[in-house]
């Protein structure tokens, strides 16, 4: 049995069926598409394997291989944060990537992938696809980029921390050397006194074998391990609440993408769709094996495990939101709505969720 036709099979509490079914009729004079899409990830990596390859697989079943997508690892175009620079130049035809890679010069890029103490791994995917995250997504990139977009890939939280010393308190953070990026860098520094420092991922671990840094986030669990983090430092700290969960985006020229018939559209949007929560679950049981080897050194006292109380969660999220406002609010006065309309999505949906899901059966400890 192919995919196309397992889909077929349990589409109905998928997606549309009727959609699904469009999607996988081919158009009356059918044409061969073949698109280069770049990647951040190398090619053994998860983000490549566990999204980028799977999306190409899936697209090509759901049109009988009239749309083929080749996945190009990172460093087949130059920099991972200038993909869509190889994009507009031709070299590539899609990229998939997080928002956050396009840079500062539009807060958008900042907040629509991921916010710190924001949307969960329970939220952020209800919020995308039924509380308007792709479609600001989506209108966002067209109009101010000439850019489609659509939401291609997913993934739970990251640990807070490997860290030198115990972090209880928001006031922990004042003058340490913390290896952090992008806005949640901006609000340790501005709020909490944090000598935030940006530093390569390659370079994460010999800075904290050698204490140049007190503590670092870096990525998820299974990737933290990898690179041996747990060795560097005696405390691992959670939850993650500068990367509480993420999205990535598949993007490629509105020319592109408005040329396609309406069936190979269907079905990409369809395998982007499926693909994104497939990702959401393969990614958290591929970092449960990590974070049991983690809780074995814990049981053998290699690494002390320690949870961000109530009160230090309470007051990242205050200062969050007030970073967001205000940079919303100077990006506005500044001509661009667009920060604010996703920062009000992304704060009001959480509110509503959070203050409705207490009846939500959960298997934490």
């Amino acid at each position: 049995m192919t995919l196309r036709d397992r889909l077929r099979s349990y589409a109905a509490p998928v997606v549309v069926t009727g959609a699904l079914v469009a999607a996988m009729a081919a158009p009356a004079q059918a044409q061969e598409y073949k698109f280069r899409m770049a990647t951040i990830d190398v090619e053994t990596g998860n983000y490549f394997n566990h999204i980028a390859v799977p999306f190409a697989e899936l697209v090509s079943e759901l049109t009988g291989g009239e749309v083929e997508i080749q996945p190009l690892p990172a460093g087949t175009v130059g920099s991972i944060f200038k993909l869509h620079e190889a994009m507009e130049d031709g070299l590539v035809d899609m990229v998939n990537w997080p928002a956050v890679f396009l840079g500062n010069a539009d807060p958008t890029n900042a907040m629509i992938s991921g916010f710190p103490t924001g949307l969960g791994v329970d939220s952020i995917l209800a919020w995308t696809y039924f509380g308007g995250g792709q479609d600001l997504l989506r209108e966002h990139r067209r109009e101010t980029m000439d850019v489609a977009s659509l939401v291609l890939g997913s993934g739970p939280s990251e640990w807070f921390a490997h860290s030198h010393v115990p972090i209880e308190t928001v006031e922990d953070l004042d003058g340490l050397k913390y290896r952090t990026l992008g806005n949640w860098a901006a609000i340790a520094k501005d709020a909490f006194g944090a000598a935030s420092t940006t530093v390569p991922g390659s370079e994460v671990y010999s800075m904290l074998e050698k204490q140049g840094l007190d503590l670092a986030e870096y990525s998820l669990p299974g990737e933290n391990w990898n690179q041996g983090l747990h060795e560097t430092a005696e405390y691992i700290i959670y939850p993650g609440i500068h990367a509480p969960a993420w999205t990535f985006e598949l993007m490629m020229k509105t020319d592109t993408w408005d040329e396609l018939p309406d069936a190979y559209k269907q079905a990409i949007e369809i395998a982007a769709r499926i693909v994104t929560y497939d990702s959401m679950y393969r990614t958290i049981v591929a970092d449960l094996e990590a974070v049991n080897k983690v809780n074995a050194r814990v049981a053998e006292g290699k690494n002390t495990l320690l949870e961000l109380p109530d009160e230090f969660q309470v007051k990242a999220r205050e200062a969050a939101r007030a970073w967001g406002a205000k940079t919303a609010a100077d990006a506005a006065a500044n001509g661009n709505p667009w920060p604010e309309k996703v920062l009000n999505s992304i704060t009001d949906f959480q509110d509503r969720w959070q203050g409705a899901s207490y009846y939500m059966v959960t298997d934490q400890n």
